[in-house]
């Protein structure tokens, strides 16, 4: 019953994170009391909207088909606070408050790169992206491939992930009832059967309406690590992705061209607007993120569980002592880390702000923290 209702609180109009987690705050997480008859005494700033759908009891009516639904086709739910929720994704201010996804794929791996851009490619561009990922494959079997299944790069980095034994995930600008472009249906059968999945937070029945791609745009951006746009014009997709990750303190990576190539001149104004860091190789996408070669002959196979001895290895004391206080998925102020060091009474703890604000800035450079807005941080997933 507790599912249906958060499905329910999703599909009610206009309802966003923001706005949901207030409600949330009123009426102490008891979603069930939004159905109640009255709750619009309790709860004045409903809206006719909402209370029209609240009321009429459409809203539960629409779960209840979408539960069906989600059950006959193995559909998995991920609700914001959900412990399983990722927690990339849960760091973003604008996070999905529900969405779906059809397949096993494991969304906290240590490393996830979304690899974007034109549906328009060239050939010179489907020889970088599929060397971009041969070159990932070859020295992280692990890393998730993260795209929007669209025509062009997206399409390619999929089927290029998919050929190397790569998990690769599509997010989707429509409900898991369709598949948008119906050309593609295969691949995403393909990256569903091999650790891969197809995500999206419509429920079935919507269409892959122009507004939605923007929608999906912030769930690719939100889940990655970083995010590469491979070709795209002055304008387009690929470039609010960009955007979108920049704003999420993701790193964001362009390989650029020529300036007379039309499918170059959006890579070209990210680096010149210092948007995003010029890559001209793999090399330079993992030694900007720190991503080290695996020893030789240490390399996992594809899907095996990763450790990190290495990281761990490669901190200080007072650095390991600061990242074991740091629980997986919650965030922390400078501030809380030192009231959490105290309490600790471990010689290697730190014992005051300065020591943590420059532990911090030392556990960011060997990521394994994310740097969030508002002051914040986060343990990185996988770590």
């Amino acid at each position: 019953m507790k599912t249906l209702y958060r499905v329910a609180l999703s599909m009610l109009p206009n309802m966003s994170l923001k706005k949901a987690q207030a409600l949330l705050a009123i009426i102490n997480g008891d979603i069930s009391l939004l159905f109640q008859d009255g709750i619009e005494k309790e709860i004045p700033q409903l809206g006719d909207a909402i209370l029209s759908d609240l009321q009429s009891g459409k809203a539960l009516c629409r779960a209840e088909e979408e539960l069906n639904f989600v059950e006959k086709n193995g559909i998995r739910l991920f609700f914001w606070d959900d412990e399983d929720y990722p927690a990339r994704l849960k760091a973003c201010v604008d996070a999905p408050l529900l969405f779906y996804v059809k397949g096993d794929v494991n969304l906290e791996v240590r490393k996830t790169l979304a690899v974007v851009g034109t549906r328009k490619m060239t050939i010179e561009g489907k020889c970088q992206t599929e060397k971009l990922i041969d070159d990932l494959a070859a020295n992280f079997p692990d890393i998730l491939i993260v795209s929007g299944l669209a025509y062009g790069v997206d399409i390619c980095a999929h089927r290029r992930a998919l050929q190397n034994g790569l998990p690769t995930l599509a997010v989707v600008a429509h409900g898991l009832n369709k598949l948008y472009p119906s050309s593609h249906r295969g691949t995403a059968k393909e990256m569903i059967a091999s650790g891969g999945g197809i995500l999206s937070e419509f429920p079935k029945g919507t269409e892959a309406f122009k507004q939605h791609f923007v929608q999906r745009n912030r769930i690719v951006a939100g889940l990655c690590d970083a995010c590469v746009v491979m070709e795209s014009p002055e304008k387009g997709g690929s470039l609010i992705t960009a955007g979108m990750a920049r704003d999420y303190d993701r790193e964001v990576f362009a390989f650029p061209g020529r300036s007379i190539d039309e499918m170059s001149r959006g890579c070209n104004l990210l680096i010149k607007k210092q948007i995003a860091c010029l890559a001209e190789s793999t090399e330079d996408i993992m030694r900007e993120m720190n991503w080290e070669k695996p020893a030789a002959g240490k390399r996992l196979a594809a899907g095996a569980q990763v450790l990190q001895p290495s990281l761990f290895d490669s901190l200080s004391p007072e650095e390991n002592a600061l990242l074991k206080l740091m629980r997986a998925g919650q965030k922390y102020q400078a501030q809380d880390l030192l009231d959490l060091s105290f309490a600790q009474q471990e010689g290697s703890c730190a014992r005051h702000i300065g020591e943590v604000l420059s532990t911090l800035m030392m556990l960011e450079m060997k990521q394994a923290i994310i740097s969030l807005p508002g002051g914040l941080y986060q343990r990185r997933p996988g770590y």
